[in-house]
C-alpha cells in the first residue's frame, strides 16, 4: 500500500517537473523572440536617414512577451489552475420549507 502512494506522489512530482521544463522552454523562446524582434527594429531605427522611415516590429515582440507570459505562468502554476471542491458548492444554500416551518413554531 505505502508504494504505491509513493508511486502516485513520484508520478505527480515527475508530472510537475516536465511540466515546468516545458514552461522554461516556452519562457526561453519567448524572451529570444522579444529581444529579436527589440534588436531588429532598434537596427531599422539606426539604419533610418533623419526623417526616413524605419520598422517596428511589434507582432514579433508582442507575441514574444505573450509567449514568455505563457512560460511564466507554466512555471509559477505547473499543474495550472484547478478548482478545489468547495469552489463548485454553491454559494447559496437553498432551504427546504419544511426547515423553515420547524424554526417558526
Amino acid at each position: 500500500m505505502d508504494k504505491l502512494c509513493y508511486n502516485i506522489v513520484m508520478d505527480k512530482n515527475q508530472e510537475k517537473t516536465a511540466a515546468r521544463k516545458k514552461a522554461v522552454k516556452e519562457f526561453m523562446i519567448g524572451l529570444v523572440a522579444a529581444a529579436v524582434g527589440a534588436g531588429i527594429s532598434f537596427a531599422s531605427y539606426n539604419s533610418a536617414r533623419p526623417g526616413g522611415t524605419y520598422t517596428v516590429y511589434t507582432g514579433v515582440i508582442a507575441l514574444g512577451v505573450i509567449y514568455a507570459c505563457k512560460g511564466l505562468f507554466g512555471i509559477i502554476f505547473p499543474s495550472g489552475l484547478k478548482k478545489s471542491k468547495e469552489a463548485t458548492k454553491p454559494a447559496i444554500i437553498e432551504q427546504d420549507e419544511v426547515a423553515d416551518e420547524k424554526v417558526e413554531s
